[in-house]
């Protein structure tokens, strides 16, 4: 039960930390007033996500290759590593994004911020044909896989940006942080937007009753992330309809308070992405019932 835990922990950091890197790369193309040299607290920032992701992979390959090769002590696990690394699905992803991902760290030092981020939500939405939808075939598993897509590059677009963004409006002159909090505002509408519609999606297959919800493991687990998504969609329209224009208008104080505001979504956030994590590691009810 402890290595289980430890194991959905480490996914969900692993996947915490290309989010960030994808969103760190995102801001920088994206956000940043023309001609602003990259900031170094998103280039610290970019190299902090990457050696995250890196650690918590280990510990999930790791741990992983534990449970896939049945290994009993850890001669056993060193023996399988290059087994799964060569000849799984999970550890050619892996290891495939792991070094998709260090490349964007590398073009976004050298100011290639766009081709940065284009290789690193590639390298985001890649994980889902680790997830539910890419271990199932047939109409089903191809709906769950477009979903789990649109659910990896919503949330790293919006929950993935908001470290860097934050960095954005505590470094830039009032007048450009303004600017880039109206940016950034429909790219998280949209981003929620995607986030409920796949998650609805999943719901449908996955769980299938609002019921289910109460009476698993995995149901209550679904919830607690159902609750933080609420709870960030409402920090995000605090953000956007109260502080933003605040900003816009030369309030300092709105500054503050929109810092301690994303500060907030950050934490929530990742949360949302340990309690992914346990998710992924757990049989969903609804194909609980399909393998009776």
């Amino acid at each position: 039960m402890l290595i289980d835990t430890i194991r959905a922990a480490a996914r969900g950091l692993h996947m915490a930390g290309s989010f960030s890197l994808f969103g760190t790369c995102g801001v920088a193309a994206f956000l940043l007033p023309a001609g602003t040299p990259l900031l170094r607290p998103l280039k610290v920032l970019a190299w902090g996500s990457l050696l995250l992701l890196f650690l918590a992979g280990a510990v999930w390959f790791v741990l992983e290759t534990a449970d896939m090769s049945g290994a009993q002590d850890i001669t056993d696990v060193w023996t399988a590593l290059p087994v799964v690394a060569n000849s799984t699905r999970f550890g050619e992803l892996l290891i495939g994004r792991g070094l998709a991902l260090a490349l964007a760290v590398l073009l976004l030092q050298c100011g290639f911020t766009k081709p940065a981020a284009m290789v690193a939500g590639c390298a985001v939405v890649a994980e889902a044909w680790l997830d539910h939808g890419g271990a199932m075939t047939g109409p089903v598993g191809d709906v769950l896989l477009v979903s789990a897509i649109c659910h990896l590059a919503c949330g790293g677009a919006w929950l993935g940006a908001l470290p860097a963004l934050r960095l954005l409006l505590k470094r830039l002159p009032l007048a450009e942080a303004a600017r880039a909090a109206r940016r950034f505002s429909p790219v998280g509408m949209v981003c929620v937007a995607g986030l409920i519609g796949s998650a609805v999606v999943q719901f449908i297959f996955l769980i299938g009753s609002p019921r289910a919800l109460f009476n698993n493991a995995y149901g209550l687990t679904a919830l607690l992330k159902i609750v933080l998504l609420v709870a960030l969609v409402g920090l995000a329209a605090a953000n956007r309809y109260r502080l933003t224009p605040a900003i816009s208008a030369g309030d300092e104080n709105a500054r503050c308070k929109m810092l301690r505001s994303v500060g907030a979504e950050i934490a929530l956030g990742l949360l949302a992405l340990l309690a992914a994590g346990f998710l992924l590691q757990m049989t969903p009810p609804a194909m609980a019932v399909m393998l009776r």
